[in-house]
């Protein structure tokens, strides 16, 4: 049934899903609320997304169904605001990152584990694009950047239930630092790589956009740095304001949320680029704002984290993740609208067989990386000689599900235009949102049953690790 919407009314003529573009009206109207729209996605998203948390299922797969089925019956402003919609949700997932990462926790092994692996599958996926399907090396990378990042969302609150089954165990811990920094990583490379693929950066020389992209990052990082870090000291000692005695600021956890969440709203506006290019803070030999977006939410969750107090940051972070369930059903309910049942045969064509060079290059990142952090002894770790093939098998599973990112950063490449100067640009931008569609429905299910399945497995095998505490290993024996 094809719905046919035009200023609020809906008209039914037969079946099959909304085209990306809104359309005219024939046979009998109806008004057709934008309240109705929203009452859908909320309550029949959440329902749904409770049922398959329930079964033991990826709720983003869920929420992604009900947006399929909202594409028969499209609200006309919702279909005019879906891409301001799910960049919205897109900053929660930065700021998300943001506050999930601890400096204190970010010592070198860690960095080794959130990078290396990334990297031997983003490049695997890069080398499958640009030699089978004929894609430039930036159009390769750009797709291998999107699809690379584990799903936070899926991997960290399965970890905090291992945590507790296993108490003191170090692999749900090791995990749960991986799985933000992995995330950011992808993010901010994702945004130095839009400065060379956008149309914007057309006619100027490969070294003025290296040299203008450090400087980028530098200038974000510092930037986040100060804001975050000012955000976090101040907002903890809010408290402390008064006026004739009276405390001005109740300090309730939803007002320090308020607070980071209108700070990092600001960070993003200040490296934000609109339609027409035009940017806030512009730089003055390249094109683009003065500011990475992406990387200066991150940065400042990252010194908000660092400068509060543990329990601000806890309230905080209980506040986002009420918050985070209404971004989920925006952000995977709109993914869903856009998605057809015709996606599905091209995965086995093309979409497996580049999915599987990725998943190889990643288990091997990850066992090399494993052996090269217990070869230079890097201070910290967590591994053992004796239990290397587990520990990497544990943490290959761990890396599995895939979703928040693939969601959020799908289908940039196709409202920002990327590749514009290259022949075949929109094949490649249709291509890249298709791949991470079919990623999400396949790795957050597939990924997530087999961590499920053989996780808790994996972790009691490694119960007698070495540098692990006695009392801790017995305990975990005893839950187990």
């Amino acid at each position: 049934m094809v719905i046919r919407l035009h200023s609020n009314v809906i008209n039914v003529a037969h079946a099959s899903p909304l085209p990306e573009t809104d359309v005219t009206l024939n046979a009998t109207a109806c008004y057709y609320p934008v309240q109705l729209g929203l009452a859908y996605l909320f309550l029949v998203g959440y329902l749904v997304r409770t049922v398959f948390v329930c079964a033991g299922l990826p709720p983003s797969v869920g929420v992604i169904l009900v947006g399929f089925a909202f594409s028969y019956f499209f609200q006309s402003d919702l279909l005019s605001a879906r891409d301001e919609l799910q960049e919205l949700s897109f900053f929660l997932v930065l700021l998300t990152a943001g506050l999930e990462i601890r400096l204190k926790d970010l010592r070198t092994y860690m960095f080794v584990m959130a990078f290396l692996p990334a990297t031997f599958e983003l490049v695997a996926i890069a080398v499958y694009a640009c030699l089978l399907l004929d894609y430039s090396w930036m159009e390769g990378l750009v797709l291998g950047t999107i699809l690379v990042a584990i799903g936070d969302g899926l991997v960290i609150p399965k970890m905090k239930e291992f945590g507790f089954l296993f108490k003191g165990h170090p692999l749900p811990r090791l995990m749960f630092t991986w799985a933000p920094l992995e995330a950011s990583f992808a993010l901010c490379l994702f945004g130095v790589l839009s400065g060379f693929a956008a149309p914007t950066s057309s006619g100027v020389q490969v070294a003025t956009l290296v040299a203008g992209n450090v400087l980028r990052i530098a200038v974000t990082v510092l930037a986040g740095a100060v804001l975050g870090g000012s955000a976090g000291w101040l907002i903890s000692r809010r408290r402390s304001l008064s006026i004739n005695g009276k405390q001005v600021l109740t300090g309730a956890p939803v007002e320090a949320f308020l607070m980071i969440m209108s700070i990092a709203l600001v960070a993003y506006a200040l490296g934000a680029q609109g339609s027409d290019g035009s940017v806030l803070v512009p730089m003055n030999f390249i094109s683009g704002a003065m500011f990475q977006p992406e990387l200066m939410v991150i940065m400042t969750g990252v010194f908000f984290s660092a400068m509060a107090s543990e329990a601000e940051v806890h309230q905080v972070e209980r506040v986002m993740g009420g918050v985070w369930i209404f971004g989920q059903l925006i952000l995977f309910s709109m993914i869903g609208s856009r998605t057809t049942l015709d996606i599905f045969p091209v995965f086995w064509r093309h979409v497996f067989p580049m999915l599987a060079c990725g998943l190889i290059a990643r288990f091997a990142g990850i066992f090399l990386a494993i052996n090269g952090i217990l070869i230079m002894d890097l201070p910290g770790h967590p591994f053992h000689n004796s239990m290397v093939l587990v520990d990497s098998t544990f943490c290959f599973l761990s890396v599995l599900p895939r979703a928040t990112i693939q969601g959020a950063l799908g289908q940039v490449p196709i409202t920002g235009q990327f590749f514009s100067r290259l022949p075949n640009s929109s094949g490649c931008q249709n291509f890249i949102f298709l791949a991470a569609r079919l990623y999400i429905c396949t790795m957050s299910v597939v990924g997530m049953i087999l961590l499920n399945t053989f996780g808790p497995r994996l972790i009691r095998e490694t119960l007698d690790r070495p540098k692990w505490g006695e009392e801790a290993k017995e305990k975990a024996k005893r839950t187990f």
